[in-house]
């Protein structure tokens, strides 16, 4: 074997790795192996580097200072792969990115962190805002629900915020900089990203190793459920390579990237259940156009229970704004999801039953086959005759419990205790009534039946709703506090918590005092 065909084998198989990475607390746990054998000398003689692409890579900063000549090797072999084989794959991220950097580096640099983490979404999706992953992941920054919901990326029907690369961003700013002050070492830092931080911790106490490369130079002491997959073990390497390359763009001749620039784009605040088709129409902004500015929104509708955010061409902001405060905006406000019956075989009988247009109904519901037991999204006219048609009278049903007073549907973050609270009566009845045996298992999306209550207790009100609002309080946020736990500890929605304080999550900060209302405790 030749070393260029050496070398080639070894392009090739660092191009499956680079195909098959994304965040490991994202993919399945299948390991995927890449039994590099080829030292760094031998790859350089077959291919050697050029004197501007050795002083690139010599090219130290926050991240990459001090690696050792282990560590280097491993990186070397990440930054050829990247010079040569997977020139085309690094080309393109570097073209998609440029629109995102600017503020992606901003948003790092702001919090006090190393800008260059900003290349991190390269390495996790090639800076594509609306990749998706087969496990679930989303977004530049592979969120899952779960994680992405601490940080105050929501998911439902309506919105997938991980799409939002803006919020994204911030969210995962808030992650990076959370498992620094965990670790206090940058590679070991970005390991956990992809590892998960409970994995990264149990190497860490398993092998003895005090960061990263420590670990990864002892993974076979580990046991197996324990020890960093080969995703994770060149991870940071591919990291590292990356941002030695968008360090050096110039001298290696990739791509110019503007990093002066701001995004052309403003953000505005679109009211609960926004017609967003009608409303791009108005604008003069091609509806194709509008959706790739806001991926995050899964329909022609804005979500129906909450603000949403939407962004525009800078140059129409002022425009928009005025349209978004018009009266007629949030047409859709207060739509909820409820479970098709039998008889609901189309959309002209949905249409006559309810009184609503089989254009609005289509377009809260793009995609609804009206199947039996299937969730649409109905007006809440259409809610309150739901009862009868379940075949729940008002008043006492067959068991003898209370009919069904209207339907809610969970949100990310939502809790079975805080929509009990919500509705004035106590978690166990709102099992009970639903037949729920265990409430933490209830998915994202689950519709509960709120029983019908003669009196609604006042203490429990939120703001929006009819009455009084519950006794205010205030919450200083303490350290690593996210709305996400923030909500939970205190036995609310993170919705009403957004609303109570008009307050960006992203911007969360040790000593900001928030206003809570209800029998919130800290």
């Amino acid at each position: 074997m030749t070393r260029r065909t050496a070398y080639t084998m070894l392009c090739v198989l660092l191009g499956a790795t680079v195909l098959l990475s994304a965040c490991a607390t994202k993919q399945s746990e299948k390991t995927i192996q890449t039994d590099i054998v080829l030292e760094p000398e031998a790859k350089e003689k077959a291919l050697p580097l050029t004197p501007e692409e050795i002083q690139a890579l010599k090219s130290t900063g926050e991240i990459d200072r001090n690696l050792s000549t282990t560590a280097m090797a491993d990186v070397t072999k990440q930054y050829i792969f990247y010079l040569h084989a997977g020139r085309k794959h690094m080309t393109a991220s570097i073209q998609r990115c440029a629109r995102y950097l600017p503020y992606a580096r901003g948003v790092f640099s702001k919090r006090g962190l190393p800008a260059d983490l900003a290349y991190l979404a390269i390495v996790e999706s090639g800076f594509r805002p609306d990749a998706l992953s087969p496990v679930g992941a989303a977004g530049a920054w592979q969120f899952m629900q779960t994680t992405g919901a601490k940080y105050g990326l929501d998911k439902d029907s309506w919105t997938d915020d991980r799409l939002d690369i803006y919020e994204a961003t911030e969210a995962a700013a808030s992650y990076l900089g959370k498992l620094y002050d965990k670790f206090h070492d940058w590679p070991t830092a970005i390991a956990a990203y992809n590892a998960g931080e409970g994995k990264m911790s149990r190497a860490m106490q398993e092998s003895g190793g005090h960061n990263f490369f420590e670990v990864r130079e002892r993974n076979e002491v580990i046991s197996e459920k324990n020890r960093l997959r080969e995703e994770t073990k060149q991870y940071v390497p591919r990291f590292l390579a990356v941002v030695k390359i968008m360090r050096n763009l110039k001298s290696l001749n990739f791509p110019s990237v503007a990093l002066d620039q701001t995004p052309q784009v403003t953000r505005v605040v679109a009211a609960p259940g926004t017609d967003l088709k009608s409303f791009s129409r108005k604008l003069d902004i091609d509806w194709g156009k509008f959706c790739d500015l806001n991926r995050h929104h899964q329909g022609a509708v804005s979500s129906a229970t909450r603000q949403t955010y939407v962004y525009v061409p800078e140059a129409k902001a002022e425009i928009a704004r005025s349209l978004l405060s018009s009266a007629h905006q949030g047409e859709y406000a207060g739509w909820q999801a409820s479970r098709l019956d039998s008889s609901c075989a189309s959309w002209k009988s949905l249409e006559k039953r309810y009184n609503v247009s089989q254009a609005k109904l289509q377009a809260v519901n793009p995609g609804c086959r009206l199947q039996s037991g299937e969730l649409v999204y109905l007006p809440p006219q259409a809610i309150r005759a739901q009862a009868p048609l379940q075949h729940q009278p008002a008043g006492q049903s067959r068991s003898g419990r209370a009919g069904v007073q209207s339907l809610h549907r969970l949100t990310a973050n939502e809790t079975l205790y805080a929509v009990a609270r919500r509705h004035g009566i106590s978690p166990a009845e709102l099992m009970h009534f639903n037949g729920i045996s265990n409430a933490s298992s209830l998915p994202v999306g689950y519709t509960l039946k709120i029983p019908q209550r003669k009196v609604q207790s006042p203490q429990v009100l939120k703001a929006g709703a009819s009455g009084q609002l519950g006794q205010k309080q205030v919450y200083v946020v303490k350290k690593d506090d996210t709305f996400w736990n923030i909500a939970k500890r205190l036995h609310v929605s993170v919705d009403d918590l957004r609303r109570w304080n008009d307050f960006d999550a992203s911007k969360l900060r040790e000593g900001t005092r928030l206003t809570v209302y209800a029998e919130a405790r800290q």
